[in-house]
């Protein structure tokens, strides 16, 4: 399985908005063939400082979800206008026997 991994940091103020297109883009990855689940989550510490997290079947699956989220960001311009500087971005690779 496939994970991916992404820390985002909004500019101030920009928080809920963030997290509204987060929750979209998981659904998003959700829907998408291939993607076992997708979720968003929202630093405990850090205000405005997010994580998504989708774990994949394969490596085409990431792929197959990248292009609905990149129509999106072509529909509502992006997440970039919101954030605080450039994503953590991470894909690993993870034996479904460790969870």
């Amino acid at each position: 399985m496939w994970l991916e991994t992404v820390v985002l940091v909004s500019k101030e103020g920009y928080s809920a908005r963030l997290r509204r297109m987060l929750k979209v883009r998981s659904l998003l990855r959700n829907e998408s063939p291939g993607c076992a689940r997708s979720w968003v989550g929202e630093s405990a510490n850090t205000a405005g400082t997010f994580l998504l997290q989708a774990l994949y079947e394969n490596e085409d699956a990431i792929g197959v979800a990248m292009r609905s989220v990149s129509e999106l960001d072509e529909k509502d311009g992006g997440l970039e206008v919101v954030l605080n500087g450039p994503p953590l971005v991470g894909i690993f690779v993870v034996d479904t026997e460790d969870f």
